[in-house]
């Protein structure tokens, strides 16, 4: 990297020893120097080039000395510093200079080793000066940009609020109208909410976010925060309990003190299950009088690991569970808590286990604020904080059901796997309109469910704890009794990487969040439409002779598989379907469901027909009727000959005469 010098100096010979002493680094470009013999000159070339690194400035010049000079450098070269240079004599106005910002002064006779030293210390100054004001620019911009962004997303929900509070007064609860507003509302709240929380982790990184303290109840106040949490708890069927010793009124950032609660409540239900035989599960909030004020939340959730509990502070970092949230995690929450709590001069801390076969689990993190109570004789404010923005009406209260509706018997089977619960509801209504619907809120639970009822599409989140869309994707297509299901994955990635990945493990289709629900039910009408394609194509392999053998043409693998097994015990016709379940590793019951599902033929239909296409290719080989009966199983060259005309609609020698002709 080129250091750029600007020598500012009345005698004749400095510009010859400088371009004389450093030739090898301004030939190598190290050093880019200029040259200027009075103040006034220096500040001609500045102006035309502000981009100097280091300023060599004599303190004796006739015209503007250096000490002048030096005062309208702060305006004209921020990033750059001043070397002065004077004789020894010359150590009161050296330490003027020094005093006025100055970065460091060299001596006359120059000591060439040790200007050289100099520079180098100075230019490095400078390069870290500017590398600081190139963070801070970004910083800034940073901030402008989540300021405007902020607003730009605040302001179409706004629109969407306001209309749906308009709306909700209008109509009854009972409505399903009303129940698909409270959902809009509730969304549109969190959105909201996590917009505000990027916003101020912008802010606290650039250190542009400010403590705001308003006198209050902060009794009350934590209160309020812990009463609107009742309802998930509920939801959760958690017990969720609030103590505090805190009295009168407070001096104290609502806003910060809020998120801090809601963050560490929020991630406390999240991670605590509801009841178990041993154990109910239980959060417990407690506010302590100080000082400092102590604010605690304790769960009896399933803990944090030793290695995941130094970590947890960190942005976006986020602890695997085998516990489903409630909302899928942003690994902000806690990070905004940590800086928030630094922020007013607290601290916070965690202890958490993770239990054992003796010991339970939990987590507690305690809060400290150095807040002070207020004397009776201060005067107070109106302490409401709109809490209930943060806590729009809860899932639990968004049940009622759509009018009922009964698909018809044979409409398709879909399964859809999804852990947040309104959306899951949500498809599910949609879906049952035409199609028959399960759901399950995991993948584990999703996976069990495919295994017994075989649907015919799996409609799967991406992102659940525990077993993935990808794990069970991955599941489906390769295991034998499954691998026929189409996947429809839904997620809210909508990177190419994400893509390739749910494609690469089987997925038949893929959708980002938000989609149309339209989108959604052309996309599985389509692969149903495709699925419908190939089970006509595998019957018509076997009901019409002029096709050729299914073993040339089938495509799919499991089949390929049975037909072999099928040719391998032709003649035999005592081969069942019991027999044909072992070799294909299933149960019977698995056997007729999957086979039903490529081929819409039972396993006894299934059998029967491959046997009788394969006596097409008997008897056009010349083959007699009674050979090939019992060639391809059949006790009695009768039965064969019924079961042949019911498929083909001529008899096995009405069949062989016209194949001679």
């Amino acid at each position: 990297m080129s250091t750029k010098i600007l020598v500012i100096d009345d005698e004749a010979d400095v510009e010859s020893l400088l371009l004389q002493r450093f030739w090898l680094k301004i030939q190598e470009g190290t050093y880019q120097f200029q040259f200027a013999e009075s103040g006034y000159e220096a500040l001609s070339v500045i102006r035309a080039e502000p981009d100097f690194d280091v300023l060599l400035v004599d303190i004796n010049m006739p015209d503007m000395d250096g000490l002048t000079l030096l005062g309208h450098l702060p305006d004209l070269l921020p990033n750059g510093r001043a070397v002065m240079v004077s004789a020894y004599d010359d150590m009161d106005n050296i330490r003027t200079a020094m005093n006025r910002g100055a970065f460091d002064f060299v001596c006359k006779p120059i000591n060439f080793g040790d200007l050289e030293l100099t520079i180098e210390k100075t230019a490095q100054h400078v390069r870290q000066l500017r590398e600081s004001a190139k963070m801070k620019l970004i910083a800034d911009l940073k901030t402008h940009f989540f300021d405007n962004i902020t607003h730009e997303f605040r302001t179409p929900l706004t629109l969407i609020l306001a209309p749906v509070e308009r709306l909700l007064r209008q109509w009854n609860e009972y409505d399903v109208t009303y129940r698909d507003l409270l959902s809009i509302e509730r969304n549109a709240r969190h959105l909201l909410r996590l917009i505000n929380q990027l916003l101020d982790l912008a802010k606290l990184e650039v250190g542009h976010l400010r403590v705001n303290l308003q006198p209050g109840n902060l009794n009350e106040f934590v209160g309020q925060l812990v009463q609107a949490f009742m309802p998930v708890a509920e939801q959760r069927e958690l017990t969720l309990s609030y103590h505090s010793d805190v009295s009168g009124q407070w001096l104290f950032d609502a806003e910060k003190v809020g998120q801090i609660g809601y963050n560490l409540i929020a991630n406390a239900i999240k991670f605590t299950a509801g009841p178990h035989p041993q154990k109910a599960g239980a959060v417990t909030v407690r506010l302590t009088s100080g000082p400092p004020v102590r604010l605690t939340v304790s769960d009896t959730g399933v803990g944090i690991t030793a290695a995941n509990l130094p970590h947890i502070f960190n942005r976006f970092y986020q602890v695997d569970s085998v516990v489903r949230p409630l909302q899928p995690g942003t690994g902000i929450g806690l990070s905004l808590v940590k800086e928030l709590t630094e922020l007013m001069g607290g601290t916070v801390s965690v202890e958490s286990s993770p239990g054992t076969t003796t010991t339970p689990s939990g987590t507690t993190f305690a809060v400290d604020l150095p807040i002070s109570p207020l004397s009776d004789d201060e005067p107070t404010a109106n302490d409401s904080f709109p809490v209930q923005e943060w806590f729009p009406h809860p899932a639990s209260e968004l049940s009622t059901s759509l009018p009922p509706t009964t698909p018809a018997e044979d409409a398709a089977l879909i399964v859809v796997v999804e852990d947040n619960d309104e959306l899951r509801k949500f498809l599910a209504e949609e879906l049952m309109q035409h199609y028959r619907v399960l759901t399950a809120d995991a993948g584990e639970q999703g996976w069990a469910l495919i295994q017994t009822e075989l649907p015919d599409v799996v409609i799967s989140d991406v992102m659940m704890p525990g077993m993935d869309g990808y794990a069970l994707t991955h599941r489906i297509k390769t295991t034998p009794a499954t691998d026929h299901i189409a996947v429809i994955l839904l997620t809210a990635k909508a990177t190419n990487d994400s893509r390739m990945t749910g494609l690469q493990q089987g997925a038949d289709d893929y959708l980002t969040k938000p989609f149309l629900i339209e989108e959604m039910t052309l996309r599985l009408r389509n692969l149903l439409a495709r699925q419908q394609r190939l089970r006509m194509l595998y019957q018509q392999q076997l009901a019409r002779p002029e096709l050729p053998q299914p073993m040339e043409t089938v495509q799919d693998g499991w089949l390929r598989t049975l037909y072999s097994v099928l040719d391998a015990h032709l003649d035999d016709s005592s081969f069942s379907v019991e027999q044909l379940a072992q070799y294909m590793a299933l149960s019977s019951k698995t056997l007729l469901r999957k086979i039903q599902a490529l081929t819409q033929l039972s396993t006894n239909d299934l059998i029967r027909r491959y046997r009788l296409r394969k006596a097409v290719d008997l008897l056009r080989a010349g083959h007699g009727v009674s050979e090939t009966a019992y060639m391809v199983g059949f006790d009695t060259p009768s039965y064969f000959g019924q079961c042949f005309k019911e498929v083909y609609h001529v008899t096995p020698r009405e069949f062989a005469v016209s194949e001679k002709t």
